[in-house]
């Protein structure tokens, strides 16, 4: 599909609304293939907000063009570039519709795909019976409130009861309803005629539990339990962080296959696995992968990238990045923004990219509870240096760059005193305090 008109005269409007933090963020650098990739991202990206009078209110397409629509996986994993893109009000108005659409009725799940009508979108939506879902969103969910609280502080995220509600019974309620043998592990519908309870994201029919449903569940009870230690409740955090040691001792143990030196993804009906190792790349994103296991899975995916569909694909660089094999994700990111990749236009693609960039290659993360931005320069010998300028994080925005290996600069246009925590090449980690208004330089 070729970007059309009307996204792009959504765009325009958007610009000319003048939203304060939409679409600030620019990137500079002597790498042009970077350049030309992260403005072909950003304008892509951009013609998929919808800030006009739709009865959802402020939303941003994730889900497959012309739906009209935003799904829970796809939200989950845009959300990090739409929170660069300027759109940490639109994150939260989405991510609220589904918190609150969560519901007995429907077995503790909500709804896998909300339109811009504010209903759930009739392509995968019958009834509270008859309706498409994968299990492990609703973990998904909470990982993606977890890491919008971290760029922005907003309280919301940690103490509305919408959202705390959606926390609890996601953790409790869901997971009893969908774990027949009391394991405290959630298994998929086991009638292979129904979409309603998949248990992996590959929607497989067949597969009793996949294991990105295990790594988002563990994820998910880790999450909660840092905020529960946010809210003052150690007690409860307690649990909850048992709770998720539990579950990533259990993938690291049962679903290690050692023969081939990766992990399994499907546990069948009939007690056999069923592979499909692309989606080991949640494993790496949920940091379930031991340190000594990564190379080999990072590999593998690399491996096999070409045979990948377009939506495992967009995961694929900044894991490596994450990883250590700064040489191949820089392959795999100057790809996904490539004219010639076929899809690329898919909304996941360029919001994806614009998190590659920032996360990836500049190595930036946040956390608003102790106001602390890391960094760490992945630039490869392809790129001399980069930057990125007018990042929204917290109340305000801050600018990156790398020269090479050599020195990072922050600038901190923030309200307030940022502790700047800077990661050399060799692991060395030094930390630097960065007042508001302030440019500092290191010298790595």
């Amino acid at each position: 599909m070729k970007l059309i008109p009307v996204l792009l005269i959504s765009f325009f409007l958007i610009a000319a609304k003048g939203y304060s933090q939409d679409a600030r963020i620019s990137f500079s650098s002597d790498d042009q293939a970077l350049v030309k990739g992260f403005e072909w991202a950003k304008k892509q990206a951009m013609a998929y907000v919808f800030r006009g009078n739709d009865p959802v209110g402020p939303w941003y397409e994730a889900a497959l063009p012309n739906r009209e629509a935003f799904c829970m996986r796809d939200v989950s994993h845009q959300l990090a570039g739409a929170q660069l893109l300027g759109l940490a009000d639109i994150n939260k108005n989405l991510l609220s519709k589904f918190a609150a659409a969560i519901a007995e009725s429907r077995d503790w799940c909500g709804y896998w795909e909300i339109n811009r009508y504010n209903l759930p979108a009739p392509v995968d939506y019958k009834s509270d019976k008859d309706f498409w879902y994968n299990l492990p969103a609703n973990f998904d969910i909470i990982d993606a409130c977890y890491r919008a609280w971290l760029w922005t502080g907003d309280k919301t995220y940690i103490n509305d009861p919408v959202f705390l509600n959606f926390y609890e019974k996601s953790l409790n309620e869901y997971v009893r309803r969908w774990d027949p043998d009391g394991d405290g592990l959630m298994e998929g519908c086991p009638d292979s005629t129904s979409s309603r309870g998949l248990s992996s994201y590959n929607e497989e029919k067949y597969g009793k539990v996949g294991i990105d449903l295990l790594a988002a569940q563990y994820i998910a009870n880790l999450d909660y339990s840092k905020i529960l230690t946010l809210r003052n409740r150690p007690a409860q955090s307690k649990d909850y962080l048992g709770r998720a040691e539990k579950i990533k001792t259990h993938i690291n143990t049962g679903w290690w296959d050692s023969e081939n030196k990766l992990y399994h993804h499907y546990m069948q009906y009939n007690g056999k696995w069923l592979d499909d190792k692309q989606m080991m790349s949640f494993l790496l994103r949920w940091d379930v992968v031991p340190e000594k296991r990564a190379p080999a899975v990072t590999d593998h995916l690399i491996s096999v990238v070409s045979a990948t569909g377009m939506e495992m694909n967009t995961y694929y660089p900044l894991e490596t990045y994450r990883f250590g094999k700064a040489e191949e994700a820089y392959k795999l990111l100057v790809r996904l923004v490539s004219p010639d990749l076929k899809r690329r236009e898919y909304p996941e693609v360029s919001f994806a990219a614009i998190e590659t960039f920032a996360m990836g290659l500049m190595g930036i993360k946040a956390d608003a509870a102790t106001l602390t931005i890391r960094t760490k320069s992945r630039l490869t010998s392809a790129t001399a240096w980069a930057q990125l300028k007018n990042m929204p994080v917290f109340d305000g925005t801050i600018t990156v760059m790398h020269e090479g290996h050599l020195k990072s600069t922050l600038t901190n246009n923030t309200g307030s005193l940022i502790k700047w925590e800077i990661q050399g090449k060799n692991g060395s980690i030094r930390i630097f305090p960065v007042k508001s208004g302030e440019t500092k330089q290191v010298h790595l």
